[in-house]
Formats: C-alpha cells, sequence, structure tokens
C-alpha cells in the first residue's frame, strides 16, 4: 500500500511582486484619553489578569493595538494579588497609579510606584501585589497577538502549561 502525500504545493512569485503586495498603507495616530480610560474602569467588570483592552480602530487583526502588539490596562484591586505564572509573550508594564510590589522567578518582592516601567521577559515567571489601600493600576504592552498568530501561545499557571490552540 502506497501512502499519498496529502501537502499542497506552494506558490512561487517574484520577490519584486512580493514587495509591492506587502507595502502598507501609513497608518492613522490614534489618542486614548486618561479620562476616558479612568471611565472605563469605572463601568467594566474586571479580574486582576485584566481590565481594559486599548482598541485600535485602524487595525484590522482584532486583538491588535498596534501591528503584533497589544495594550492593556491591568487594575491590582487594592489587597488582591495576580498568580504566579509565566507564558510565552513578553510584557513592558508601565505604573500608572498606586504602588505594591512584583516578585520575579521567586526572588524577593521588589517595590512598584507610579512612573515605574518594567520589562518582564517570556517564560519569567511574575507575580503583582498589592497590600496597598488603592489599585495598582499598570499600563501593559505585549507581544500576545504576534505569539498567537504564530500558533506559540503558551501560558504556565504552577503545574499547568496550556495553550488556546491546544487541539
Amino acid at each position: 500500500m502506497t501512502e499519498q502525500n496529502s501537502l499542497q504545493p506552494g506558490n512561487v512569485r517574484s520577490f519584486s511582486r512580493y514587495l509591492v503586495d506587502n507595502k502598507l498603507p501609513r497608518e492613522e495616530s490614534v489618542i486614548w484619553k486618561r479620562s476616558s480610560i479612568l471611565q472605563a474602569l469605572q463601568t467594566e467588570e474586571f479580574t486582576a489578569r485584566g481590565a481594559l483592552f486599548l482598541e485600535n480602530p485602524h487595525r484590522e487583526k482584532q486583538g491588535e493595538t498596534l501591528h503584533d502588539l497589544s495594550v492593556t490596562v491591568q487594575v491590582i484591586p487594592a489587597g488582591d494579588l495576580t498568580t504566579p505564572h509565566s507564558h510565552s509573550f513578553w510584557h513592558l508594564y508601565v505604573v500608572i497609579s498606586g504602588k505594591g510590589e512584583l516578585v520575579l522567578d521567586n526572588q524577593s518582592p521588589t517595590p512598584l510606584a507610579s512612573g515605574d516601567v518594567i520589562y518582564v521577559p517570556a517564560w519569567s515567571e511574575h507575580q503583582f501585589i498589592n497590600p496597598e489601600n488603592e489599585n495598582l493600576l499598570l499600563y501593559v504592552i505585549q507581544n500576545l497577538p504576534g505569539m498567537a498568530k504564530q500558533g506559540t501561545l503558551l501560558r504556565n499557571d504552577g503545574d499547568k502549561t496550556y495553550s488556546p490552540h491546544s487541539k
């Protein structure tokens, strides 16, 4: 019995045509006003994992604020904390208001305050702790959409690693 190859043959195009086909139009600027963000935080339900996504009306890809990146607003409520976790995408956090602590890779907590910027590489375990009486508000820039597009989005919560792409 002979096995048949089920792969579909690919196409070949000239590189100059490829460049023309991939020339993108100039994007338009967008602004998200602080007052609108703060108002939305008063009316939207959220968890410590996320509150708001800054959607760009000019992006065709849902889930992207800009090419392969998303920007979200995360609120760690007063007296709350996140679950220690890691994942296949990186984060760049900007502390907008409040105070708290960040635990990276089981090290001692690092104090956080308004204006701090933190880069958390892929697979670095992290946890936010907010022992204060006010919310800790963060902007989160991440390459999650790019990883999802590639099918390499993974998350680890303790002893469980999973992917939304799993069959």
